[in-house]
Protein backbone atom coordinates (compact mmCIF):
# COMPACT_ATOMS: atom_id res chain seq x y z
CA UNK A 1 0.00 0.00 0.00
CA UNK A 2 1.80 3.70 -0.73
CA UNK A 3 1.30 6.24 1.57
CA UNK A 4 -0.68 9.49 -0.15
CA UNK A 5 0.79 12.59 -0.70
CA UNK A 6 0.02 16.19 -1.35
CA UNK A 7 2.01 18.00 -4.60
CA UNK A 8 2.41 22.07 -4.38
CA UNK A 9 5.35 23.41 -6.48
CA UNK A 10 7.51 20.43 -7.28
CA UNK A 11 7.60 19.80 -3.38
CA UNK A 12 5.80 16.57 -2.36
CA UNK A 13 4.20 16.28 1.25
CA UNK A 14 3.55 12.84 3.61
CA UNK A 15 0.70 13.13 4.58
CA UNK A 16 1.28 10.86 7.14
CA UNK A 17 3.95 12.70 8.64
CA UNK A 18 1.81 15.96 8.60
CA UNK A 19 0.88 16.37 12.38
CA UNK A 20 -2.41 18.54 13.30
CA UNK A 21 -2.05 20.54 16.21
CA UNK A 22 -5.60 21.51 16.95
CA UNK A 23 -6.33 24.10 19.44
CA UNK A 24 -3.14 24.00 22.19
CA UNK A 25 -2.41 20.65 21.76
CA UNK A 26 1.25 21.43 20.26
CA UNK A 27 1.54 24.16 23.42
CA UNK A 28 1.18 20.90 25.33
CA UNK A 29 5.07 20.10 24.12
CA UNK A 30 6.58 22.82 24.35
CA UNK A 31 4.70 26.06 25.70
CA UNK A 32 6.81 29.56 24.74
CA UNK A 33 4.77 31.49 26.11
CA UNK A 34 3.65 31.04 30.20
CA UNK A 35 0.09 32.01 31.17
CA UNK A 36 -0.93 32.27 34.60
CA UNK A 37 -3.53 29.86 35.79
CA UNK A 38 -6.73 32.32 36.97
CA UNK A 39 -8.17 31.64 40.47
CA UNK A 40 -10.85 29.18 40.78
CA UNK A 41 -14.53 30.96 40.62
CA UNK A 42 -17.62 29.86 42.22
CA UNK A 43 -20.79 30.23 40.28
CA UNK A 44 -24.77 29.84 42.03
CA UNK A 45 -26.53 28.28 39.82
CA UNK A 46 -29.51 28.92 42.02
CA UNK A 47 -30.04 32.80 43.52
CA UNK A 48 -30.89 32.80 47.07
CA UNK A 49 -33.64 35.03 46.60
CA UNK A 50 -35.99 35.19 43.35
CA UNK A 51 -34.80 39.12 42.93
CA UNK A 52 -33.81 40.06 39.53
CA UNK A 53 -30.97 43.13 39.06
CA UNK A 54 -30.63 44.08 35.46
CA UNK A 55 -26.92 46.12 34.55
CA UNK A 56 -27.04 48.08 31.58
CA UNK A 57 -23.63 48.48 29.84
CA UNK A 58 -24.37 52.05 27.86
CA UNK A 59 -24.85 50.16 24.75
CA UNK A 60 -26.99 51.60 22.23
CA UNK A 61 -31.02 50.87 23.11
CA UNK A 62 -29.51 48.54 26.06
CA UNK A 63 -31.34 50.75 28.30
CA UNK A 64 -34.86 51.16 26.66
CA UNK A 65 -34.04 46.53 25.93
CA UNK A 66 -33.61 46.70 29.55
CA UNK A 67 -36.62 48.71 31.13
CA UNK A 68 -38.59 46.32 28.25
CA UNK A 69 -37.68 43.16 29.45
CA UNK A 70 -37.93 44.80 33.40
CA UNK A 71 -41.77 45.18 32.57
CA UNK A 72 -42.06 41.71 31.31
CA UNK A 73 -40.46 40.08 33.87
CA UNK A 74 -42.90 41.86 36.48
CA UNK A 75 -45.93 40.84 34.47
CA UNK A 76 -44.81 36.81 34.82
CA UNK A 77 -44.69 37.78 38.64
CA UNK A 78 -41.04 38.21 38.98
CA UNK A 79 -39.70 40.48 41.28
CA UNK A 80 -37.34 43.05 39.66
CA UNK A 81 -34.98 45.80 41.30
CA UNK A 82 -36.79 49.24 40.45
CA UNK A 83 -32.93 51.05 39.91
CA UNK A 84 -31.16 49.72 36.59
CA UNK A 85 -27.54 49.92 37.72
CA UNK A 86 -25.19 51.26 35.36
CA UNK A 87 -21.69 50.20 34.17
CA UNK A 88 -19.79 53.55 33.42
CA UNK A 89 -18.28 52.10 30.00
CA UNK A 90 -18.79 49.03 28.28
CA UNK A 91 -14.93 48.60 26.81
CA UNK A 92 -13.91 48.28 30.30
CA UNK A 93 -14.47 45.23 33.31
CA UNK A 94 -16.66 46.21 36.28
CA UNK A 95 -14.97 48.10 39.06
CA UNK A 96 -13.73 46.09 41.93
CA UNK A 97 -16.37 47.94 44.12
CA UNK A 98 -19.46 46.92 41.75
CA UNK A 99 -18.05 43.64 41.51
CA UNK A 100 -17.82 43.41 45.59
CA UNK A 101 -21.33 44.61 45.78
CA UNK A 102 -22.93 42.66 43.11
CA UNK A 103 -21.53 39.57 44.64
CA UNK A 104 -23.54 40.24 47.90
CA UNK A 105 -26.57 39.91 46.12
CA UNK A 106 -28.89 37.05 46.39
CA UNK A 107 -30.71 37.56 43.67
CA UNK A 108 -30.24 36.68 39.90
CA UNK A 109 -27.60 39.27 38.14
CA UNK A 110 -28.37 39.95 34.91
CA UNK A 111 -25.21 41.48 32.87
CA UNK A 112 -27.06 44.12 29.94
CA UNK A 113 -27.09 44.14 26.72
CA UNK A 114 -23.64 43.26 24.90
CA UNK A 115 -22.40 42.73 21.19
Amino acid sequence: MTEKTNTLDALTLPIAQLISCGDISCELLVDPIPRPAPEPITVTLKPKQQRVVLIDHHKPNSMTILKLTQTILRQRGVEVNEEILVKDDASRPMTAAMLDSLSQEGGLVLCGISD
